[in-house]
């Protein structure tokens, strides 16, 4: 992530100085504490200390540049040295994730990087230098930490925050908590053992004590959440009208599905490798309508999920394999087919979980097959604006009827579009 322009205090002063200008509350010694640990800085850099220098002078001037190692302050969760939150400032969204993770796209890019907030809101992930996170959070009146994972940085930025009076907001896309470790999907496709996912998900979510509130995604997630902390906000993921297709582009595309010998390409997002049981719902029903109806349809596979394709080719069915590509690219390979296909097993995980491959399908005309968990089934209404399964018998028979009359998929995507249109953008 590139760096942001937090505050044009530090060309002018150093690093210290630009902090206690921003939060002249607090003395600068108090600050250096809160930033470096300066004992274990000398440790590691003789040098430093032989020659006299500051800890918090000699990092945040010459150390940084040069990849010194710095150890971060145990400062703990208390409130000690400001009892009262900060009432002005900017919001803080930080991340341990990439700029391409689909939850910080959705989470905190789409509905707050926009020039509406410009002024308002700062954005930041562990790639940040240190000295550009310290400037930010110290710009703070609330801190929103994307899924927070139990890191060095991200316990120390929450400490941080607690202890300079900035308001503390987790926010979360999935049902992260250990009690549910079993239903995950790694634990779910044999990618880890359930002790692994218990141990790690009992550590992230340890750090949730410590959060003043909570955004999530779902209301199921909330209730979840709600019983540990009471101040949890829903707010549903969207998609900016601005990543919409064209209804012209759609009208045309549906027109091409009347043609009989125009066969079906069926597209399916797997993301990553975590979703092999999901895939498992559908993969006999896929199989059967391959050997029964080869000239009908051809499906893609995109994501890290396993190779299908060259079964597929073998049964007859056109088919191929495409690598995770980034969002935007995303977007213009989904209206090159006419049906997604969202196959999800029952769990409590699962039901949790987003429809935001529902959004980003019918953004684009092109509408879903999915299974009936709670968030597709609260969008789609069955063979109006896409299509519900709750078994392999469903989707078989679900899937048959659409390669049998594809002229309704066109319409399908219509409605779709119209209903993500008016429920599911910003």
């Amino acid at each position: 992530m590139q760096s942001q322009k937090v505050t044009g205090v530090s060309a002018k002063f150093g690093l210290l100085e630009a902090l206690h200008k921003l939060r002249p509350d607090l003395n600068m010694d108090t600050i250096a504490d809160l930033i470096i640990d300066e004992p274990s800085y000398f440790r590691d850099h003789k040098d430093v200390h032989k020659a006299g220098i500051r800890a918090v002078r000699h990092y945040f001037q010459y150390g940084e540049k040069e990849n010194r190692k710095l150890t971060y302050p145990r400062l703990g969760f208390s409130r000690l040295l400001s009892p009262n939150k900060v009432t002005k400032g900017k919001t803080v969204f930080f991340t341990s994730a990439t700029d391409e993770n689909p939850s910080w796209i959705y989470r905190c890019l789409f509905p707050f990087k926009t020039e509406e907030f410009q002024n308002e809101n700062l954005f930041f992930s562990g790639t940040n230098l240190f000295s550009h996170l310290l400037l930010g959070f110290f710009t703070a009146r609330k801190a929103v930490f994307l899924r927070p994972t139990y890191t060095a940085l991200t316990i120390y930025l929450i400490q941080l925050c607690r202890r300079i009076g900035v308001e503390v907001q987790f926010d979360y896309d999935d049902l992260l908590l250990p009690e549910f470790a079993r239903q995950r999907g790694a634990c779910r496709s044999g990618l880890r053992t359930h002790r692994e996912d218990f141990s790690e998900s009992l550590k992230q979510s340890s750090l949730a004590l410590h959060a003043d509130s909570f955004t999530c995604s779902t209301e199921a997630i909330a209730s979840e959440l709600r019983k540990t902390n009471p101040n949890v906000t829903v707010r549903k993921n969207k998609l900016p009208l601005s990543m919409f297709s064209s209804r012209e582009e759609i009208d045309t595309r549906a027109k091409s599905l009347k043609i009989e010998s125009r066969k079906l390409r069926i597209l399916y997002l797997s993301g990553s490798n975590t979703h092999k049981r999901d895939f498992s719902t559908v993969m006999g029903p896929l199989v059967k309508l391959a050997q029964e109806y080869s000239n009908k349809f051809t499906i893609t596979f995109m994501g890290s999920l396993s190779d299908y394709s060259s079964l597929f080719r073998t049964i007859g069915v056109g088919s191929d394999m495409r690598s995770t590509v980034s969002f935007d690219k995303m977007l213009e390979i989904i209206p090159l087919h006419d049906l997604v296909i969202v196959p999800l097993e029952y769990s409590v995980f699962n039901h949790c979980k987003s429809n935001i491959k529902y959004i980003e399908s019918a953004s684009q005309g092109v509408p879903v097959i999915a299974s009936s968990v709670t968030e597709f089934s609260s969008a789609i209404t069955n063979g109006v604006n896409g299509w519900l399964c709750d078994d392999e018998f469903q989707w078989y028979e679900t899937l048959k009827h659409i390669v049998l009359n594809p002229s309704e998929v066109g319409a399908c995507g219509i409605r779709a579009f119209e209903h993500a249109k008016k429920e599911h953008s910003l």
